[in-house]
């Protein structure tokens, strides 16, 4: 064991007198050689051997990375703004590029009505109408759930129609181009809430009334479109 002890201890202070002697080296390189014999002359010559194999690998790789663009300083841009914004990564990412072609249709930077949707076509309108249609026949049917007195049923079904019929109406009333399509919308809106809130309060007379003028305002509402 005391044997083993001494090996770690000499390796220990071979160890660190090889770091003091790796920063004697270092250090003697920065100060000036004023007169040296043969053999530190060998040794100088070794370090600016080193040094110049240093400098000739940091200049070739300058010389490739300058390749990039020769005399040219770096370049950079706010927000596309200055610097080399002609550049696909700088103009993608600004929409700087938007008065060139595009792959998709569905890109936002594709010209204005180079797009495949086209509002108010006549398969678009078909499928509104399609929507208007099913929700009206949902809504006319409400008449049924009034003369049962099932009050419930009137309010849930009104309410299941109310946003896609909306929609619908208010979109073919803006497709027809006719300003009255537009206030017999309102007009229809008007009725089938008074029927939603007379189903609420229970009072059936009431209600049949407005069931009646609601369907008339949807009946108007309907030729206009």
């Amino acid at each position: 064991l005391e044997a083993r002890a001494i090996r770690l201890s000499d390796c220990s202070t071979l160890t660190m007198k090889c770091a003091v002697l790796a920063l004697a080296l270092g250090a003697s390189a920065l100060v000036p050689q004023m007169k040296m014999t043969g053999s530190e002359t060998k040794v100088a010559i070794d370090r600016r051997t080193m040094g110049a194999g240093l400098l000739s690998a940091a200049s070739a790789f300058t010389a490739q990375a300058a390749l990039a663009g020769a005399g040219d300083s770096p370049k950079f841009s706010f927000f596309g703004i200055g610097g080399n914004a002609d550049t696909y990564s700088e103009g993608a990412g600004y929409g700087m590029e938007t008065d060139k072609e595009e792959y998709s249709p569905y890109s936002p930077y594709s010209k204005v009505g180079d797009g495949v949707y086209q509002k108010y076509s006549s398969a678009e309108v078909s499928f509104k109408k399609k929507l208007f249609t099913e929700s009206s026949k949902r809504v006319a049917g409400v008449d049924k759930y009034i003369a049962a007195k099932e009050w419930e049923e009137v309010r849930s079904e009104l309410d299941r129609q109310v946003y896609n019929m909306r929609g619908s109406m208010n979109y073919l009333a803006a497709a027809s181009g006719k300003p009255e399509a537009k206030t017999a919308a309102k007009k229809f809106y008007q009725e089938m809430e008074a029927v939603n809130l007379l189903s609420k309060r229970k009072n059936q007379g009431a209600a049949t009334d407005a069931y009646k003028s609601m369907m008339a305002a949807l009946d108007a509402y309907t030729k206009l479109i």
